[in-house]
């Protein structure tokens, strides 16, 4: 893969990549995914949330192996059209795009509700309103004035999101009402709940996308993302060992940590977990922003989109896409009837998985390596059946709106190429 030196500034470091990768995963899922698993598999749930990260770790595997063969943003955009030609590279990454821009306001509304449960006069009205554009507006400046900046307010919230979590996590883990043997649970149980579980580990290609503004990424990504999910799977071990082993476990609570929370703390517990969730959900919010925002210049630079998005602010960041990605995300949040069409954000997301991981052996051919090592040889097989599984358990509608979204790109596609040029 041909690189080429960065208009962007390489202000992120791989602690940068980290916070982008840890904040990725850990939204608002996993405070409410306790008690179903546990409903469904019983004391088996930690365990099967360690195999879900360890399968998972598969796929981050061939990222890793991709990330060190490129230092140019765009992620599975830029691997697949490294591989297979501008059009499925453009696909990939303008139908990830659009994904992530619908799930981005279905993500702040999510914020909203979490918010509302706190201070009841934000959840509606003008104050919902002002709320919306104040957290994406604020996102917004803060990418477009720096990564650095980025960064630092990444940083400071996965302190205060990750704390109160360990904290929970080992005062539950020692307070354990119930030390008992692991009962392994049926398959079809298994079975039931393993999407689900599988669906707390999505997020971590994120981190990918912005490598032309990071220093030296072919080493800070693939230790940020090796680490990061590392980590994310021992604090989902801890988090599920802890609640499936207290008296709370099985009582059907709709917010499993908040009320385990308020076993061990009272409503200061209790309080302290509710506002730990609002400052998951926004550091998820920030790191989807971040990296969502630079897959238009990276496809804008290729001219396979109008160079408007790849225009540089002086601050040296993309500040024509990253406006472009907020306003975009306000309107759609705005729009109370837009919130089925998220879904197909993971459909996007799987697509991006599985072109990449074919695109790899010949993106080490091309760049002098063999198509396999020992490592792929046993994370491309487990990383191409997981990610087809899950493409399977996807509806028609979300492929049809999949569909749709090729379908306008395509459209820009065809302009963007006529007005270049180059090619």
């Amino acid at each position: 893969m041909t690189d080429q030196n960065s208009k962007y500034r390489r202000d992120m470091g791989m602690f940068g990549v980290f916070f982008i990768v840890v904040n990725g995963l850990i939204g608002a899922g996993i405070f409410g995914l306790p008690e179903a698993l546990h409903a469904a598999v019983g004391t088996f749930a930690p365990w099967l949330l360690l195999i879900g990260g360890i399968l998972v770790m598969a796929i981050v595997v061939c990222f890793v192996e991709l990330t060190r063969l490129t230092d140019r943003s765009g992620g599975p955009q830029r691997y697949v059209g490294d591989a297979f030609g501008a059009y499925p590279g453009f696909i990939v990454g303008w139908t990830f795009f659009a994904a992530r821009l619908i799930s981005q306001g279905a993500n702040v509304l999510v914020l909203v509700a979490y918010a509302a449960a706190l201070w009841p006069v934000v959840g509606e009205g003008t104050a919902k309103t002002v709320l919306i554009v104040g957290v994406l507006g604020g996102l917004t400046i803060i990418n477009v004035v720096g990564i650095k900046k980025v960064v630092a307010v990444l940083g400071a919230m996965t302190l205060f999101k990750l704390l109160p979590l360990l904290i929970l996590m080992s005062i539950g883990i020692c307070a354990a009402a119930n030390n008992g043997d692991v009962i392994l649970p049926t398959f079809s149980a298994v079975e039931g709940i393993a999407l689900a579980t599988l669906y707390a580990f999505v997020g971590f290609e994120n981190a990918t996308i912005p490598a032309g503004e990071t220093n030296d990424p072919r080493r800070a990504m693939p230790r940020a993302l090796t680490t990061g999910l590392a980590v994310v799977t021992l604090i989902y071990f801890g988090l599920q060992w802890a609640y499936s082993h207290s008296v709370i476990a099985g009582t059907g609570a709709k917010a499993p940590l908040t009320a385990l929370a308020g076993e061990y703390g009272g409503d200061i517990g209790a309080l302290l977990i509710a506002a730990t969730i609002v400052v998951s959900v926004l550091a998820n919010l920030t790191a989807g922003h971040t990296s969502a925002s630079r897959m238009p210049p990276a496809l804008a630079d290729d001219g396979l989109l109008p160079a408007w998005f790849g225009r540089v602010s002086r601050w040296g960041t993309p500040a024509n896409a990253i406006i472009f990605f907020g306003i975009g995300a306000i309107l759609f949040s705005l729009w109370d009837d837009f919130l089925a069409l998220a879904a197909v954000s993971t459909l996007a997301r799987l697509l991006a998985y599985i072109s990449s991981i074919i695109a790899l052996p010949i993106l080490r051919q091309r760049a002098g390596y063999s198509a396999f090592n020992t490592t792929m040889l046993i994370a491309v097989p487990i990383a191409m059946i997981l990610s087809f599984w899950l493409a399977t358990q996807t509806s028609a509608t979300q492929w049809q709106t999949l569909a749709g979204f090729a379908f306008v790109g395509t459209f820009l596609f065809v302009i963007a190429r006529r007005n270049d040029k180059s090619v």
